[in-house]
């Protein structure tokens, strides 16, 4: 192989290995970090002196269930995300 070739045949290697990371990958919208957000506030609100004597112990509960629900969902959208992406761009 000539220098030329050599040479050619590198600088389209390192364009194209550009072209591949020029912008950083981004997940798409989601709203489960808001949703997991706000189980977490009501799992909170049912241990709050006020609420505790009253509704506390369900509204605790209902948000330890939507906590889990909603930290699967977003962990289930993720992976499914991260399987998208092409061979190359998994670390």
């Amino acid at each position: 192989m000539s220098d030329d070739a050599a040479s050619e045949h590198r600088d389209t290697a390192e364009r194209d290995a550009g072209e591949a990371h020029s912008t950083p990958h981004l997940p798409p919208p989601s709203l489960a970090p808001i949703n997991v957000a706000v189980a977490l506030a009501v799992t909170f609100v049912g241990f709050l002196k006020e609420v505790r004597s009253g509704v506390g112990p369900f509204m605790w509960v209902i948000g330890l269930v939507w906590l889990v629900v909603s930290l699967a969902v977003w962990a289930r959208g993720s992976r499914r995300e991260y399987l998208d992406l092409p061979e190359d761009a998994h670390h």
